[in-house]
């Protein structure tokens, strides 16, 4: 779909409450049969509004992350991923990973960090596993990117307890393992 408006979409954010319909102009991406993720976006002063429509898988986080200036966006969608140009509306790079815990995008290295329940596994835009390391027993989850340190969640028995641990992504090694005051996660798939 072309767009008139040259004002690039710089915001981004999930509607967690469908729209009334003709509210918003509606584009899909990715499959509207089950879940759906819907994102807003819009120009730098808010007009311009329009709502991507994204296909949602079974499992995981769904976040949206703007990765570059002015408008790409890293959209997370329950182990579906698309790597999104919101002015052009356009799908750059899609990924899919059903058992996926929990995806990132690390700009600096431009690649995807998928947790599965016992990896992490660095994946290039070509869908290369270039790097794979054990973290978990049975479930990794809340990834998050602060300059060279990856942090996130790891379930280190099967009683659901978790450490946070920081990971160098210079280096490829744990940096240090934190408790996490004794709670526990249990995992739902329902």
């Amino acid at each position: 779909m072309l767009q008139t408006n040259h004002m690039p979409c710089e915001l981004a954010e999930i509607v967690f409450e469908k729209p009334l319909s003709g509210e918003f102009e509606e584009v899909l991406f990715g499959s509207d049969r089950g879940n759906t993720l819907w994102v807003k976006f819009s120009d730098k002063d808010g007009s311009n509004e329009w709502i991507g429509k994204f296909g949602v898988g079974s499992f995981g986080p769904e976040r949206v992350i703007k990765v570059a200036e002015p408008d790409s966006f890293f959209i997370s969608a329950g182990g579906f991923v698309y790597l999104f140009d919101a002015t052009k509306r356009e799908v750059v790079y899609q990924y899919h990973n059903p058992v996926a815990c929990d995806i990132i995008y690390d700009p600096k290295r431009q690649l995807l960090i998928v947790a599965d329940y016992t990896q992490l596994h660095w994946i290039d835009f070509g869908n290369k596993v270039l790097f794979s390391k054990q973290v978990a027993l049975d479930g990794i989850r809340d990834l998050k990117i602060n300059g060279h340190i990856l942090t996130g969640l790891a379930v280190e028995n099967y009683e659901g307890h978790e450490k946070r641990f920081s990971f160098d992504l210079d280096a490829l090694k744990i940096l240090r393992w934190e408790n996490v005051s004794g709670k526990k996660r249990w995992w739902k798939f329902w």
